[in-house]
């Protein structure tokens, strides 16, 4: 097996490598994240007595719309496509389309083994079939073996070797109108590592000015590395020390949820910090062993992270009158002088909430004296004209 350049790992180099760019340095570390899932697929593992753990992971880059997201996942995703040892699925991809995908690859008897890939996340899961989607997703997330997805028109379809990865970006305002409390506590989002951030590391209006020949020799670096890291296959092993601390932690992890909303992903965090683990050592080297220094820096990165997680959800809430609150005043403010008559935002948000939830959307931003109210006499009767208060 050739030898590594990467030093002193894999993601350290990628941090490097992407040092002018001016994304947030968390979204580098978790795309970094996610590419080396990617590349490895199923072809690493622990063996979890009970089950295989493997290490792929669901990661959605969140922030405002200012922030670079989807660039800086944009740079990881092209340096896998030049490894391509799996399939990338680019933008928008429907349950049809994946069930269709997964039952070709199943009866070749390929491995259906691939990485989704969204610059918005809205596009992957803002469709009709939404709830087919997730279900779909939910399922794979722990990568069986064998399993079966039943469908209406084309009955039993039998799928083998599942692993799928997730790298997708999402504004907050879109979590909070594109996310339910159901799909919360039903247990798709905690899947997921919400990475939050809203202050760009640095300023680089010319960052091709760094672009030179050390930072090319990066970019070589890390798709040689990630050819070598997508050969090794085998079993991790944890080292007798790491399993010491990893059981004291097990013991008290219940203490770190203090967000109804993070629920399921903290309890799922018992998996996620072995898979971290794995990720770390596969970057680093190709010995499979997870040591008491891996494990604690995966802990590190993933409590660093937990942070601000909680910001995603910011406006993920039980209440519709205030989860569609911004929605209202952001078509008001771009609407024609900025008002519009009660019928028209009920008929542009139906599939949304009632006019009894409208009234007390309307009543909490009269009360905050952000809208004012006119009562007025149109073609069809009387209507009631919304109007934003210019601050």
């Amino acid at each position: 097996m050739s030898q590594r350049k990467c030093s002193p790992n894999w993601i350290e180099t990628y941090l490097d490598y992407t040092r002018f760019q001016e994304a947030p340095t968390r979204f580098h570390i978790w795309t970094a994240f996610s590419v080396l899932a990617s590349t490895v697929g199923r072809n690493v593992k622990m063996d979890r007595g009970f089950f295989k753990l493997f290490p792929n992971l669901y990661v959605a880059l969140v922030g405002p719309t200012a922030i670079t997201k989807t660039t800086a996942a944009d740079i990881g995703v092209n340096i896998l496509d030049t490894v391509a040892p799996h399939e990338v699925l680019r933008g928008k991809s429907t349950s049809w389309y994946l069930l269709d995908w997964l039952g070709k690859r199943s009866a070749a008897k390929q491995s259906c083994v691939c990485t989704l890939y969204s610059g918005e996340m809205k596009h992957l899961l803002g469709d009709l079939n939404k709830a087919e989607l997730v279900t779909l997703l939910t399922d794979a997330y722990t990568c069986p073996d064998k399993t079966n997805f039943n469908t209406k028109t084309k009955g039993k379809i039998p799928i083998n070797e599942v692993c799928f990865n997730i790298l997708a970006c999402s504004t907050p305002e879109w979590l909070t109108t594109g996310t339910t409390l159901d799909e919360i506590h039903g247990g798709f989002t905690g899947r997921f590592v919400y990475v939050y951030a809203d202050v760009e590391k640095c300023n680089s209006p010319f960052p091709e000015d760094f672009f030179d020949a050390k930072i090319r020799a990066l970019r070589d670096d890390l798709i040689d590395d990630l050819r070598i890291i997508s050969t090794v296959h085998g079993n991790f092993i944890i080292t007798d020390q790491a399993k010491a601390d990893y059981t004291i932690w097990y013991k008290d992890r219940k203490a770190e949820c203090t967000d109804e909303r993070l629920a399921g992903y903290f309890g799922r965090k018992r998996d996620l910090v072995l898979k971290v683990s794995m990720l770390l050592s596969v970057a680093k080297d190709n010995s499979l062993v997870i040591d008491e220094s891996t494990l604690k820096l995966a802990w590190k990165l993933l409590s660093k992270n937990e942070e601000q997680m909680g910001n995603a959800f910011s406006g993920v809430v039980d209440d519709p009158a205030l989860k569609y609150k911004d929605t209202i005043v952001v078509q008001l403010a771009r609407s024609p002088n900025q008002e519009m008559f009660k019928s028209t935002l009920l008929k542009a948000n139906w599939h949304k909430f009632d006019s009894v939830i409208l009234d007390r959307i309307i009543t909490n931003l009269v009360d905050a004296k952000m809208v004012e109210t006119h009562t007025k006499q149109t073609s069809q009767g009387v209507d009631v004209l919304y109007k934003l208060v210019r601050q």
